[in-house]
């Protein structure tokens, strides 16, 4: 999650501002419906001097909902604990085993920061991992 002094500091950039919803728009094909609308919309505001902290917000979770991350803080490779949860992933609902199932497809070594969540909650289900040893996440 971005700090507030970087989404106070992206709204009063507007030139940064729509470069970076241009740059997210054109570089990431699994933007939503409403991603897409959202960052067109803000290039099309080409006259703004200053954006909302909420779009700022949205701008942010966007970039960052959309980064590959590697490693989990305590040093936990999301290459080993893909493999693992692949493995035990019988023991998961129908649901978080196909989930587990496509993210391994989608990549062995990196997962969506937006999806650590989920991985997390899985992994205490199976308890391969104590919740408390997850944390925040390291990009890839």
């Amino acid at each position: 999650m971005a700090s507030w002094k970087e989404i106070d500091r992206i709204r009063k950039d507007p030139k940064g501002f729509r470069a970076l919803a241009k740059g997210l728009r054109a570089h990431i094909s699994a933007l939503t419906d409403w991603e897409k609308d959202f960052l067109t919309s803000i290039n099309n505001q080409s006259d703004k001097e200053e954006f909302t902290t909420r779009q700022s917000e949205k701008l942010l979770q966007i970039r960052d909902d959309y980064e590959s991350i590697t490693e989990m803080r305590g040093g936990f490779s999301v290459k080993i604990i893909l493999r693992q949860r692949r493995e035990a992933r019988c023991d998961l609902s129908e649901d978080d085993e196909a989930w587990i199932l496509q993210r391994f497809e989608e990549s062995q070594t990196t997962i969506r920061r937006k999806y650590a969540g989920r991985l997390r909650r899985c992994a205490g289900e199976l308890g391969l991992i104590e919740d408390d040893e997850f944390g925040d996440v390291r990009a890839a």
